[in-house]
């Protein structure tokens, strides 16, 4: 018979690891075979040990009586192979998909699995493109609106560090991550529970995963944008775009052209900065309401710093040390502050999509070998916040006017460059004077971030890093700076979906994803995208 076995403990070394020993010794007999499906560093351990999950094949039809083993299940097997069965049918109309991020390549997949040949809808351009354009705005050239770190193939997550955190990998879940990996991911994936993908490994996915559509009947046009939406009679029925064209003799990007695009239902997975796109759907019909967020700063270290909180005994071998970080306030769950996207070995990097603005996001590569360690330190900020930004009460926009409003004074005080601070200085209530080198490409100035971020915002984040430097010995201290704003953690809006999935005002349409305000990174997107791709199957299908 089959056994799940969990939190095994490997050692400081778990490719030295005797698996089939270490079973025999938890479940008190030798097992006839040993899979690993997960393993994950525990580094409250001293010294710091690797924990695993596994699958193992004993003989009889008795669950030993041991810690952390019972019987394997259906959801076990899922998680294992990845297979969620698809019904492929008949589809009357092709699915126009709004979007080219998580939530729209998996609802793009999904879909083509169900025998659907979508359209799907980038405003951006294919990562081949996108990459140099990112890289030549980070030296110093003009800002592309249209193909940047936020707008492109594989949306904001093509610039992150790639981090696919989730504690399971069984049904749905499953399926993304088996998809990834048939994309090229490393298998590890499968198995490390804090796995991440690291930016450079994401962009050769990428093109896998649309050649993968595309053999599946799935229409992907690039620089193409989402202008409007056409609803008649009460139902989405197709949009209308605008297509940036390249001239002759293989010049630049200029020209444009304008056209309809007829088809559904219409699923728009755009991610959170999609704010036009925000504004076309609520000018269509479709219902939202305000949404709380969190924003705050990216705090940035040496990496030795949280390697040396981390490790007391010495890294060694064992991977860049992360932490993840939450304090709420005694009596002030509002004010609750926490560490999100931490990136060991990363950079701090641009993530704004209009000039006049300033935005910052974290980022690493697979290697995860740059010397600095990152993670936004974020506040809850209730929608309450937003009531000076209303253009009317309960106006869906007003959170969106609420980051711009921090966004474009962050680039007021550095005409560009980030404004950033010490953590000290920050501490102790005083502006920077000067600055250790920071990771952030296109330069930081020193100042005093009250200037930028909301009061409530500041006092959360100053209780935090006090509280946090209790677990990570020099979080507060003078080499760590904050780079300002981290604003967009999440969409401030949620567009109102039933229990189908579909708008509850307009029928045929489907908000999908982080900019829908359903999800918050690149594995919730993605799985966004599969439910809504079942969704349109039932409807569609009848």
């Amino acid at each position: 018979m089959l056994l799940h076995l969990s939190n095994l403990a490997l050692g400081p070394d778990p490719e030295a690891a005797d698996l089939h020993a270490l079973v025999a010794l938890r479940i008190g007999r030798p097992p006839v075979a040993v899979s690993l499906l997960r393993k994950s560093l525990d580094a409250r351990a001293r010294p710091p040990v690797w924990r695993a999950t596994l699958c193992v094949e004993v003989q009889g039809d008795e669950v030993p009586e041991a810690p952390g083993v019972r019987a394997w299940s259906e959801r076990d097997e899922q998680r294992r192979s990845g297979v969620v069965p698809a019904v492929r049918k008949v589809w009357v109309r092709r699915p126009i998909i709004v979007g080219g991020g998580p939530a729209g390549l998996f609802c793009g997949l999904r879909l083509a699995e169900a025998g659907a040949s979508a359209i799907l809808l980038e405003r951006g351009g294919p990562v081949e493109d996108r990459i140099p354009a990112v890289n030549a705005y980070w030296r110093g050239k003009a800002l592309d609106p249209e193909n940047n770190i936020v707008f492109g193939e594989g949306g904001a997550g093509t610039f992150s560090d790639g981090k696919i955190y989730t504690r399971r990998r069984d049904g749905e879940l499953g399926w993304v991550f088996h998809r990834l990996v048939d994309a090229g991911a490393d298998p590890e994936i499968l198995n490390e529970s804090w796995a991440h993908l690291g930016t450079d490994k994401v962009r050769a996915i990428l093109p896998v995963l649309r050649r993968t559509l595309v053999s599946g009947g799935v229409d992907v046009r690039f620089h193409t944008r989402v202008d409007s939406f056409i609803v008649e009679d009460g139902e989405c029925v197709g949009v209308r775009v605008t297509r940036s064209v390249a001239g002759q003799d293989g010049e630049e990007r200029g020209r444009s052209e304008t056209e309809e695009i007829r088809g559904g239902p219409v699923v728009v997975a755009t991610g959170h900065s999609a704010r036009d796109t925000m504004e076309a759907l609520l000018a269509c019909g479709a219902a939202a309401e305000q949404r709380p967020i969190a924003i705050g700063a990216r705090i940035e270290h040496p990496q030795a710093v949280i390697d040396a909180a981390r490790y007391p005994t010495g890294r060694g071998d064992l991977p860049a040390a992360s932490y993840r970080l939450a304090f709420t306030p005694p009596g002030s769950s509002d004010a609750a502050a926490y560490t999100f996207c931490m990136c060991p070995g990363g950079l701090v990097v641009p993530a704004e999509e209009l000039h006049g603005l300033v935005v910052v996001n974290g980022m690493s590569f697979s290697t995860r070998m740059a010397r600095w360690a990152n993670s936004a330190l974020i506040v809850q900020v209730p929608v309450e916040a937003y009531r000076p930004h209303e253009r009317w009460p309960g106006d869906p926009m007003a959170g969106v006017a609420f980051q711009r409003s921090i966004e474009q004074a962050a680039f007021a005080i550095g005409a560009g460059a980030a404004p950033a601070q010490r953590v000290s200085d920050f501490l102790a209530g005083r502006g920077s004077t000067d600055l250790p080198q920071v990771s952030y490409p296109k330069g930081v100035v020193a100042t005093d971030l009250a200037g930028v971020l909301p009061s409530a915002v500041i006092v959360g984040m100053r209780e935090a890093i006090l509280h946090f430097d209790s677990e990570i010995p020099g979080f507060g201290g003078d080499a760590g700076v904050l780079i300002a704003p981290e604003t967009r953690t999440t969409a401030p809006l949620r567009f109102l979906r039933g229990a189908d999935l579909q708008s509850t005002t307009v029928r045929g349409l489907y908000p999908c994803g982080e900019g829908a305000g359903f999800a918050g990174g690149i594995i919730s997107a993605a799985l966004d995208g599969f439910r809504v791709a079942e969704a349109l199957a039932l409807v569609e299908n009848g």
